[in-house]
């Protein structure tokens, strides 16, 4: 099995939404169907640190070929800047088996507006 794509993902302001588009092929680059399957979002100071420790996770049911990883203003407002680290995660439907899918860094920055009423 080939390692994860590494990809550091363009910074995004604290308190901004941003999506992750995730399209998911076979072996011969055709689109697969994942349906069922979990797609996991993590969110780290460092990749060592221990899940139950993330600063965001969210998971979600596949449905189809492809999949978007959806971060709210409400994810990241309280979040400290800083380059974090991510990975993507796709569990099969019984949970036996995990992948990564996608892993790099994202920096957080700091905006001027903390909060839209």
């Amino acid at each position: 099995m080939p390692l994860p794509t590494s990809t550091d993902l363009p910074p995004i302001l604290r308190g901004d939404s941003f999506t992750i588009p995730v399209a998911f092929t076979d072996v011969s680059d055709q689109p697969a169907d994942l349906s069922g399957w979990t797609l996991i979002f993590t969110l780290k100071f460092h990749r060592m640190q221990p899940d139950s420790e993330a600063v965001l996770q969210k998971r979600q049911t596949v449905a189809g070929t492809e999949a978007m990883v959806i971060v709210t203003p409400m994810d990241t407002n309280e979040l400290t800047p800083y380059r974090y680290e991510y990975d993507i995660q796709l569990s099969t439907p019984d949970g036996t088996g995990v992948r990564t899918f996608m892993m790099g860094t994202i920096t957080l920055t700091s905006g001027v507006t903390h909060s839209i009423r």
